[in-house]
């Protein structure tokens, strides 16, 4: 049952927790074709952001705990068809599900009935609108 007023157009992304960053980044690249997003992290965070057709691969180096510990996938996100992160938070509370704070990306996330995260992507998300007007370019 698709929630009235919204539709997810597609998977934005994924997060996966690896042990050591320039190892995974190699797979990816050089085994698998990913292409580097050149999107920088920040400075307390070892992090590479990839990209697969038009989705992203995200991973992020925690090489103090385990990759497996129940937290490999931190989140997956998805892109929604509508224009701004008010409209998804007004659909989704209609429909009973709790959002997050609006984070700085303009994205709100959400927990799916066995507690996985959701990270939900308006169009007006202000990372996926930069790389739509790098396209464009």
């Amino acid at each position: 049952m698709a929630a009235a007023g919204m539709k997810v157009t597609g998977i934005n992304h994924v997060v996966l927790h690896v042990r050591d960053l320039e190892r995974s980044r190699k797979f990816y690249l050089d085994v698998l074709g990913f292409q580097d997003r050149n999107t920088s992290a920040g400075p307390n965070l070892k992090a590479s952001f990839l990209l697969c057709g038009v989705q992203g691969l995200d991973l992020f180096e925690v090489a103090d705990r385990d990759v497996h510990g129940g937290e490999e996938m931190n989140h997956m996100a998805l892109s929604v068809d509508v224009d701004g992160v008010e409209e998804v938070v007004e659909v989704l509370t209609r429909h009973g599900i709790a959002t997050s704070s609006r984070t700085p990306r303009n994205t709100v996330f959400i927990s799916d009935p066995d507690g996985h995260r959701i990270e939900m992507l308006p169009l007006s998300a202000s990372e996926r609108a930069r790389e739509r007007e790098a396209g464009a370019r």
